[in-house]
């Protein structure tokens, strides 16, 4: 998501430029599809990037490992800051250290904003529906599609002493 801002820039302070986009977008380990609208101001010391977009984003259900695809809302405004002055063409002193860049061809690439933005908003679990069961943790069957007899069966280990107590306690009040 390159965009050239060298006439944005000879425009300005205020002047404005919209695109939509209806694009794929490679961001680090996914391939993601990326629809909506950006907006560019150009500013004292750079160019404000407004952006709309709505992301679909491949990835699987974390219960039962189904693929599925989110669906994001992503909404930022950020500054891109120049590195060089657009009048003088001298190295921009006041620049910040982590901000967005302008480069010295007056184009910014809005993939790092974008991919920072989209991992705060992502789904730390996502479902593939709220009622998904999941995979049974022992056979690995999908409990979706048919119920599994080996959640009754299974006593996990960790607590097979504990169990124990508690059948001894039921004996002696059954007596």
């Amino acid at each position: 998501m390159i965009y050239n801002a060298s006439g944005l820039v000879q425009d300005g302070i205020g002047a404005t430029r919209t695109y939509a986009i209806d694009d794929p977008i490679a961001l680090p380990g996914e391939e993601s599809h990326a629809v909506g609208r950006v907006e560019l101001v150009r500013t004292m010391s750079g160019i404000l990037v407004r952006a709309h977009l709505q992301l679909l984003e491949p990835g699987s259900c974390s219960r039962c490992l189904k693929p599925l695809e989110q669906k994001l809302e992503i909404d930022f405004e950020e500054e891109f800051q120049s590195r060089t002055d657009p009048v003088t063409g001298e190295p921009n002193e006041e620049l910040e250290a982590d901000s967005f860049i302008v480069d010295e061809q007056n184009q910014l690439d809005l993939t790092e904003a974008v991919r920072q933005y989209r991992e705060v908003t992502l789904e730390i679990a996502p479902l593939c529906r709220p009622n998904c069961l999941g995979l049974c943790p022992r056979c690995g069957g999908d409990r979706n599609l048919n119920a599994c007899d080996c959640e009754n069966d299974a006593v996990d280990s960790r607590w097979e002493k504990l169990a124990g107590l508690a059948n001894s306690l039921n004996e002696g009040k059954e007596q």
